[in-house]
């Protein structure tokens, strides 16, 4: 067989998978995301289970010297062959230096550098770096989070934002979003009631081809399973949008509706032999029937997504104001529509941008000045999320729980630990072992901790995968990753099984020992 005779059929084969699982064929036993009967030892109970989910993507990569992983004896002015690396490269007092950054941030200079947190696979202190001073207040999170060390070898945003977001190389036909696969789940199984998504993006910002977008992407899931993405600094539009003026300037919609519907069901009839029996299966089909009935619902929808939400509100972050705190708003819409009274989300992703963009773009990507970047764009950051979580002793229902909300701290890759060339105050792209965080929800104090380890080298020993971090989160929340849609056996290092992918990946990521 010719290799492009053998690829038509393999695609086409795929194709026929995908189609059949979402028309539910006789062919496949059960929906997307239920877990088989031999995974229920690795399940976890539902008790423990994540009801929503909120992921915040630190765009530009986060630098973990300074934030999350800060390892005092690494790269040490003394050190013999690291000397003046990871948190030392701009440990000073000065333009450029992380103690002058702290300073404009209010905080004291000359105070403690890192909070203690955990012990690494190397057995190293890791402790929270010093522009996480609002964590080290907020020992009620820290208390039930993981710091995960990850690693891959895609050092342009272009390559590597997809792969952080997905889980899979740029390209992939298969790569979705979790919020795809929490959209799809969640539709697999709504009764019919239900008028908003289950899952939102809020994306703004940055460069167009570094593909944050890929937060909403779909892969070889049905058009339904898109999340609603919006763009917080353009939401006036889509709110007049929701509106549907155009429609409403001719008369009322009912009618329109009416008709759209006439349209649909007069096309499904010719996809039956005679008008009789089953529809043909067509995929596309399905995507406009869903289109036109989430359009339909556009009342309900703007009814849960409140005008007021993308009013904007200024920022001050360590001496820099802004007129529109585009973090800080993404994050209350993300606050208001996971505790929705009648129609919470399950999944919410924000991407963090900064205060200010950092000198590269997006709110990390700090090439010319790493420590002042970093330390107003995470300290906004922080400041703004913690806000909108319980703190112990409050029961507020509009904000977070921690005992059923999952919190993500992701992001596409680290930084060098040392300086830039071409910039004494900056650091270049570092995917080769950087730190993303997790809390909440399934993690408790006794699964808090560090999975992996950076070396002295600033190289990740030990790391868990961005596959890892993906099938971990939707395991979190009871929803099974492993079928074509979603991740594979393969996805997981190490792992011969679905089941013992599932339970690789609960202990690497979650911390949970099946």
């Amino acid at each position: 067989m010719q290799r492009r005779t053998f690829l038509r059929a393999a695609s086409a084969a795929s194709a026929a998978v995908v189609v059949g699982r979402w028309f539910r064929g006789t062919s496949w036993a059960e929906p997307f995301g239920e877990a088989p009967a031999s995974a229920a030892s690795v399940m976890l109970p539902v008790e423990r289970q994540a009801r929503r989910v909120l992921e915040v993507f630190l765009y530009g990569g986060l630098s973990q010297w300074e934030t999350l992983y800060l390892v005092r004896g690494y790269g040490t002015p003394t050190d013999p062959m690291f000397a003046n690396q990871q948190y030392y490269t701009f440990d000073f007092d000065g333009a450029g230096g992380t103690r002058r950054a702290l300073t404009d941030c209010g905080f004291p200079a000359g105070g403690e550098i890192g909070q203690g947190f955990g012990r690494d696979a190397l057995g190293a202190d890791v402790e929270l770096g010093p522009f996480s001073r609002r964590l080290w207040m907020r020992p009620d999170v820290t208390a039930r989070m993981r710091l995960l060390v990850q690693r891959h070898k895609l050092e342009p945003h272009e390559a590597a934002v997809p792969q952080a977001l997905t889980g899979r190389p740029v390209g992939q036909p298969a790569a979705a979003g979790l919020g795809a696969h929490v959209q799809r789940y969640y539709l697999d199984r709504d009764p019919g009631d239900r008028a908003a998504p289950w899952s939102y993006v809020f994306a703004t910002g940055g460069v167009a081809g570094d593909n944050v977008s890929a937060a909403a992407a779909t892969g070889v899931h049905p058009g339904g399973a898109r999340p609603l993405l919006i763009k917080i600094d353009n939401a006036d539009s889509f709110a007049d949008m929701l509106g549907r003026e155009t429609v409403r300037s001719a008369g009322p919609v009912e009618p329109y509706d009416a008709l759209m519907r006439t349209y649909i069901d007069a096309y499904s009839d010719r996809l039956r032999w005679k008008g009789e029996g089953d529809a043909v299966r067509s995929r596309r089909f399905a995507d406009l029937t869903i289109a036109a009935g989430t359009v339909a619902k556009s009342d309900a929808i703007a009814d849960v997504l409140e005008p007021q939400l993308f009013t904007a509100r200024p920022g001050t972050s360590c001496g820099d104001t802004r007129n529109r705190d585009i973090p800080g708003m993404s994050l209350e819409a993300a606050r208001h529509l996971l505790t929705h009274p009648t129609q919470p989300a399950r999944y919410v992703c924000v991407s963090d941008i900064g205060l200010y963009e950092a000198s590269g773009g997006g709110g990390y990507d700090t090439h010319d000045y790493n420590a002042p970047d970093t330390a107003r764009n995470f300290d906004n950051l922080l400041r703004s999320l913690l806000a909108i979580i319980n703190a112990p002793g409050e029961t507020d229902p509009t904000k977070l729980s921690l005992d059923d909300t999952l919190v993500i701290l992701n992001t596409e890759f680290g930084r060098t630990p040392w300086a830039q060339d071409r910039s004494d105050f900056g650091r270049n792209h570092h995917p080769y072992g950087y730190v993303t965080a997790m809390f909440g929800a399934t993690i408790t104090s006794a699964e808090k901790g560090v999975y992996g380890a950076i070396g002295p080298d600033g190289r990740a020993e030990t790391a868990a995968t961005p596959s890892e971090n993906r099938i971990a989160a939707l395991l979190a929340m009871g929803i099974w990753p492993f079928s074509p849609e979603a991740f594979a056996v393969s996805d997981v290092t190490g792992a011969v099984s679905e089941e013992d992918a599932a339970a690789k990946a609960t202990a690497r990521v979650l911390g949970v020992q099946q």
